[in-house]
């Protein structure tokens, strides 16, 4: 902001001042009045040549009143409203101008004096809260207070206040996008720092609206793809920090809360323009982004978690919070292939790391493999253990998949369709990643790493061809499947309790030194109270079946009993038949004859009606047994007693 001496300023006398003044405040008010005649939409008669009038887009900027463009467009509708327009910029361009010192060498400076910010302020409130003046006598009682009141404010601070009291008295009338478009272009071109960000705030509220009801957002508009650009390369021209156009711009996002601005075409192109030419820019929108995405789920997450209806009711949708992930994930993969970092930009990516770990961003399923690309690559490179351990903490509490490092190691091979990287290349990126990882004991991390290179090269041997032989892409895998077999023991260890990996415990797991593998550590049987089983014994003249089958039952389940009240180590598992293990372990029911006898009677007693046995050989046989191998259930059966 340019000060100005009493010689300078002489010119700003009050009665000036209210002789630029008045025909702004005319031109607003005809503004007002065009703009509340203009019709939402324009009539149409069957006389009508409608394809030889040029529709507008919602963010085409109209033409001026003496252009050839303008008689293209509906005269009807529009000569009137765009008339006006140019005349509200027309007198403002005036107020500038004529109020403008002479050219001093060197830029003026981009932040204002302490002064300049008080003249501004008085200029912005020096108009009434009220409508504009429509010619009364309360009208000119208001405008000899305003002239009183420039009177008190020094004669080198009077423009500041003016340029701000004119800018309120247009901002005060509607915000038609052409107006504020070309005010912009206007400040611009005068280095007008302050104007410049409030005319680029109203602009930027106007542009994330719609341009009717239920049409579409005018930024994301199809046709309007390059408007970011464009406008942040007008920006840049004029001399104006890009950093404060994004603040601008990411505020009225946030503002707007609609997600599909963040998804939009403009924005994204605008991101990739910055990270080719502007990268600090690009971390300082990722960042905003980032802030954007924690400030939704927070503040209000039943709001940012909406609802769809289906047939079987209403379920929660994750659209809102994973749109904006995806779009954060898709602006930072344009990162990649990761070039050599300057130190600044590494500095500027740890901090930007930092927050992502602050706002738990890593926990994100989307974000997650990303973020740990970025800082694993980081953290072979930023010097400084500081820097190294905001990374490392972030690493730390991420919980590694079989997929995590596919975009490090594919960029780190830099496949494309025409070349790749020699394959020497490739192993030793490779090693600085898993080295840093190693020396921080992300042992998880590390075999993560490891298993996904060995899954890439074996996914495109093909390909890797172009940078080596066949026998050194051959060599190379066998030489990768080594190293994971390497991570693997230093993060799982070898079986002993001392060099397992703490974290990846699990305690119904074991490492297997002879098979070279984690097997299944069979859990120890909790104990069961023994249960008291009745052991009815047959006596000779007892061959029904139901008794025996009933026999045959409590002989299992004894059986059963022992051994799960047995301790998995007193079953020695070796290479015995069927029948040998069945006669080893078969249980003797008729310990002895008084034993035997007694059962007997005292089976007869609750069976008295059981019919004797045939005394013919012939009929004799055996009982028909469901197994084959209790052959000597019944003493009385065996082979030596039936012949």
């Amino acid at each position: 902001m340019t000060r100005f001496t009493h010689s300078e300023s002489q010119g700003l006398s009050t009665t000036r001042i209210s002789r630029l003044l008045r025909p702004l405040r005319t031109k607003c008010i005809a503004l007002k009045s065009a703009t509340t005649r203009e019709p939402e939409h324009p009539t149409a008669t069957y006389g009508s040549k409608t394809q030889s009038v040029m529709e507008l887009l919602p963010l085409d900027v109209l033409p001026p009143p003496d252009s050839a463009r303008s008689y293209h467009v509906d005269h009807s509708t529009v000569a009137t409203l765009r008339a006006a327009i140019y005349a509200v910029r027309d007198c403002f361009q005036e107020i500038v101008s004529k109020t403008k010192a002479p050219e001093a060498p060197g830029l003026a400076p981009t932040v204002p004096r302490l002064a300049d910010l008080c003249s501004i302020i008085v200029g912005e409130h020096m108009e009434a809260d009220d409508d504009f003046g429509t010619g009364t006598d309360e009208d000119s009682g208001q405008l000899g207070e305003i002239e009183n009141l420039y009177g008190l404010i020094p004669v080198q601070y009077r423009r500041s206040a003016l340029l701000a009291h004119a800018l309120d008295i247009v901002l005060r009338g509607p915000h038609h996008f052409t107006l504020l478009s070309i005010l912009l272009d206007v400040s611009l071109y005068h280095g007008l720092a302050h104007e410049s960000c409030i005319l680029l705030h109203w602009l930027m509220r106007v542009v994330v609206s719609r341009s009717r009801a239920g049409a579409t957002l005018r930024l994301c508009h199809l046709a309007h793809s390059n408007y970011l650009v464009d406008l942040a390369h007008t920006w840049q021209g004029a001399g104006r920090p890009m950093s404060v156009f994004l603040r601008i711009l990411t505020d009225t996002l946030a503002t707007a809360a609609r997600p599909e601005l963040w998804r939009c075409k403009a924005l994204g192109k605008l991101a990739r323009q910055l990270h080719n030419h502007d990268f600090h820019s690009f971390i300082d929108l990722a960042g905003r982004l980032l802030r954007s995405i924690g400030n939704r789920s927070t503040a209000d997450p039943v709001k940012s978690r909406p609802k769809y209806a289906t047939n079987r009711g209403t379920v929660p949708s994750q659209t809102t919070d994973n749109s904006l992930a995806d779009q954060l994930n898709r602006w930072l993969n344009y990162s990649c292939p990761f070039s050599p970092s300057s130190p600044s930009e590494s500095s500027l990516i740890v901090e930007f790391l930092e927050r992502c770990g602050q706002s738990r961003a890593h926990h994100n399923i989307t974000l997650a493999p990303t973020l740990v690309c970025w800082a694993t690559h980081y953290l072979s490179v930023v010097p400084g253990p500081d820097a190294r351990a905001v990374i490392s903490r972030l690493l730390k509490d991420t919980q590694p998949t079989v997929t995590t490092y596919n975009l490090l190691v594919e960029q780190s091979f830099g496949i494309t369709p025409t070349s790749t990287r020699r394959l020497q290349d490739c192993r030793i990126i490779l090693e600085t990643y898993a080295s840093s990882l190693r020396a921080e004991h992300l042992l998880l991390l590390e075999a993560s790493l490891r298993a996904c290179t060995l899954r890439f090269v074996e996914a495109s041997r093909d390909s890797l061809m172009r940078g080596g032989t066949e026998r050194e892409v051959r060599l190379y895998q066998e030489e990768v499947m080594d190293l994971v077999e390497d991570a693997e023991r230093r993060c799982f260890g070898s079986g002993l309790r001392s060099d397992l990996c703490v974290d990846a415990i699990d305690p119904g797991w074991r490492w297997e030194r002879v098979l070279g593998c984690w097997v299944q550590c069979r859990l120890p049987v909790a104990k069961k109270a023994k249960h008291h089983h009745t052991h009815l014994a047959v006596g000779r003249t007892c061959a029904n079946s139901r008794l025996r089958t009933s026999s045959l039952q409590s002989h299992a389940a004894t059986d059963n009993d022992e051994y799960r009240n047995s301790s998995p180590s007193s079953f020695d598992l070796s290479f015995k038949s069927i029948v040998s293990s069945a006669l080893s372990n078969r249980t003797e029911l008729h310990d002895s004859k008084r034993n035997s006898e007694c059962t007997s009677r005292s089976v007869h007693d609750h069976e008295p009606t059981v019919p004797p046995l045939c005394k013919n050989h012939t009929s004799e046989a055996v009982p028909e047994s469901d197994d084959a191998l209790n052959l000597f259930a019944y003493a009385e059966l065996a082979p030596a007693a039936v012949h």
